[in-house]
């Protein structure tokens, strides 16, 4: 064997084994470039890593009337994660969100993403129209977050205090 196939051959092999340490099973959460808040959480059974519930918030462009349509968006992704790299796709009669997610690492990943809604025209009452809104595609970057701990006071103690009175 000579010295680049040896280089080739074992860059190869860091590629797939980076790739299968860059996902950390946990809730991941950042913001999109215009500061809305984004997560989603990475849960593994065996080896095998999805992408399950999603919480989406953007700022969507309203353009008749100009306005700005505040929405924030939870969904169930159920997405098996496939080298690190995943687009997704979610909608509902009310918003349709879109991107891509990279693993950067295994506490970061970045993407982009498109959100667009549907809106209530204001001025009439009851609303007799809608209008959709739409967040330019925009690129975010979201960090492995830890798990909230749970604090116990110590209750032996307390017991043998009480059992000594």
């Amino acid at each position: 064997m000579n010295l680049s196939t040896l280089v080739v051959a074992g860059a190869v092999a860091l590629c797939f084994t980076t790739g299968a340490m860059a996902q950390k099973a946990g809730t991941y959460s950042g913001t999109s470039q215009d500061g809305a808040f984004i997560s989603f959480a990475v849960t593994k059974n065996g080896s095998v890593f999805t992408f399950t519930n999603a919480n989406v918030n953007f700022m969507a462009a309203c353009t008749n009337p100009s306005r700005v349509a505040n929405e924030g968006w939870g969904f169930y992704l159920g997405q098996d994660i496939v080298a690190g790299d995943n687009n997704f796709h979610s909608a509902n009669d009310y918003y349709d969100v879109r991107g891509v997610l990279h693993f950067y690492n295994n506490k970061t990943i970045k993407g982009t993403i498109t959100s667009v809604t549907a809106v209530f025209v204001p001025g009439s009452d009851p609303p007799t129209q809608a209008q959709f809104c739409e967040s330019a595609r925009q690129p975010f970057v979201l960090k492995w977050q830890t798990a909230p701990q749970r604090h116990q006071a110590p209750v032996a103690a307390v017991l043998e205090t009480r059992r000594a009175q």
